[in-house]
């Protein structure tokens, strides 16, 4: 009997704590790599969660103690007990070999259970892993799908007509139980300066679809949380994008990795070669960013120029030796130059606004030899709206006080300027003027109320002269650091000035003004653009009604 007993309590106890071990459990969905659960061990008193940290070498991670392992509709939720291999609520750091691997303890799990979700560090950047196995193996070899057939684009003509590009795509790995936010897409209106935020709902399955209205080719940033995935797309054009949730969200230390991480990324549409060969050449210079802001930083003006044209000049023999052994299209060549080159100028400029505003006398950008690599005239081409630094760069230059201050009125020009517009100056106003410019030192009498009134009555001859002075400060101002005047560029500038104009007057402007104030321009496109806004604006007193 004693026998018996030696042997039936050892099964028995064994019995009573059964265990059972899933490796390498499948998962839905999870809103980072950096968690990977290996095993679950499964005990009637416990479950215990084997996991792999994984983040770049160096780098820091917090595990807090907020962890809760819970089924999908929350009928069973138990909190963290204990952790091995790392405290909680202490910074540990990676080593070289960028991996660490704890343990985790929960309370035991309803026998019921297939799935569980486990959710952590809800203090700072939330963990989820959503629908985890504790029934399924994890397939370790995941199948990509390739790339469709990518097709070829003719280089795309800029008429700036009004129209709509369709954005779809769809992140691999999504699940709404990630509680991840829509995605976005901010876009600048290349005439009125207003800002755009398109939302992008993220559907169930991952799929998203957004109508983008533009009236040229862009380059933008689809925007994810913290992350984004760059694309090229046409007005009338359909672009589809798939992207692995577990690479966009792939630790990174300069932000272009995070386009770096997306090796599996897959474009399909007409244009679908130009995205890739555009990708190409960013990731030629993922830590550009940062390596730029540093040299802003750190260098003299002499270095700091001498830097940004020695990279912009090789960043230009790359992309003409890729061109030449016909490894892009004419288009991908023609949009890369044009990056190039604004990404240069845009740097000088941000360096003469906060570091040196003699940079931009001392280093000649007008005659920087850029033509013998190719055969661009970038500030000349309308192609150079689709440009990602273009808009930057243009805002920075209408900025510069270079172009924004003319000189100040002397009484006899003023006079002058009236005097072309018909106004006749009764001897009041004139002594009136003569004081506000300086020459009078004693105040006529009822100052105020003759300004007043004079305003009343040339205020559409002032808005001419003021305007006039300024269209010949810019084209003293462009022809001076850039080129000719008649470039598409300097035009467009004068088109986004009487567009602002139009919104800061808060009204139409008469047939006369739209004929004086576009004589620079002779684009007619733009021309068409300044029309269509001036002839739909409609005052902000009048909106709503």
């Amino acid at each position: 009997m004693r026998a018996f007993l030696s042997l039936f309590l050892p099964l028995l106890i064994s019995s009573l704590h059964a265990e059972k071990i899933i490796t390498n459990p499948n998962w839905v969905a999870r809103n980072t790599p950096v968690v990977t659960v290996d095993s679950i061990l499964l005990r009637d008193t416990v479950s215990r969660m084997y996991i792999t940290l994984k983040q770049l070498p160096h780098t820091s991670l917090t595990i807090h103690d907020d962890w809760v392992v819970q089924d999908s509709i929350k009928r069973f939720s138990g909190k963290v007990r204990d952790i091995d291999g790392v405290d909680f609520d202490r910074i540990f750091q990676f080593d070289s070999d960028s991996t660490i691997h704890i343990e985790m303890d929960f309370p035991a799990l309803p026998p019921s259970l297939t799935e569980v979700d486990i959710i952590g560090n809800q203090k700072s950047n939330e963990i989820r892993i959503i629908g985890l196995s504790l029934t399924e193996k994890r397939n370790k070899t995941s199948i990509y799908p390739q790339p469709n057939p990518i097709y070829i684009s003719a280089t795309p003509a800029i008429t700036f007509d009004t129209d709509t590009a369709i954005l779809q795509g769809k992140f691999v790995g999504y699940h709404k139980r990630l509680n991840l936010p829509d995605g976005k897409i901010i876009l600048d209106d290349l005439f009125s300066g207003k800002q755009t935020e398109i939302n992008i709902p993220i559907a169930p399955d991952g799929s998203f679809s957004a109508k983008i209205p533009t009236r040229y080719p862009i380059q933008q940033k689809l925007i994810f949380g913290d992350r984004y995935i760059p694309f090229y797309i046409e007005p009338t054009d359909t672009l589809y994008i798939e992207t692995y949730l577990d690479e966009l969200f792939a630790p990174y230390r300069y932000s272009g990795e995070i386009e770096q991480n997306c090796v599996h990324s897959t474009y399909r549409g007409k244009n679908a070669r130009i995205n890739y060969e555009l990708r190409e050449i960013r990731l030629k210079n993922i830590s550009e960013t940062e390596d730029w802001i540093k040299s802003l930083n750190t260098l003299s003006t002499q270095k700091y120029y001498t830097s940004e044209e020695n990279k912009f000049k090789a960043k230009l023999e790359y992309i003409n030796s890729k061109y030449n052994q016909r490894e892009i299209s004419d288009t991908s060549y023609h949009l890369s130059t044009l990056n190039n080159y604004y990404n240069f100028i845009y740097h000088i400029f941000v360096y003469m606004n906060i570091i040196d505003k003699n940079i931009i006398n001392e280093y000649s950008i007008k005659n920087i030899d850029y033509t013998s690599f190719v055969d661009i005239s970038a500030m000349n081409d309308p192609l150079s709206t689709t440009s990602e630094y273009y808009l930057p760069f243009l805002m920075l230059l209408e900025s510069w006080r270079a172009m924004t201050t003319p000189p100040n009125w002397e009484y006899s020009d003023f006079i002058k300027a009236l005097e072309k517009r018909n106004i006749d100056l009764s001897n009041t106003e004139k002594e009136t003027l003569k004081f506000v410019f300086g020459e009078l030192q004693t105040p006529p009498d009822n100052v105020e109320r003759t300004i007043e009134s004079f305003n009343k009555k040339s205020e559409k001859e002032q808005i001419s002269m003021r305007e006039e002075k300024l269209r010949a400060l810019r084209k003293q101002t462009y022809e001076t650091y850039f080129g000719p005047s008649t470039d598409f560029t300097c035009q467009l500038i004068n088109a986004r000035s009487i567009i602002r104009l139009i919104h800061s007057l808060d009204r139409k402007l008469t047939e006369t003004e739209i004929k004086e104030f576009t004589a620079p321009i002779t684009d007619r496109r733009l021309l068409k653009v300044i029309d269509q806004t001036n002839f739909s604006y409609k005052p902000q007193s009048l909106q709503g009604h």
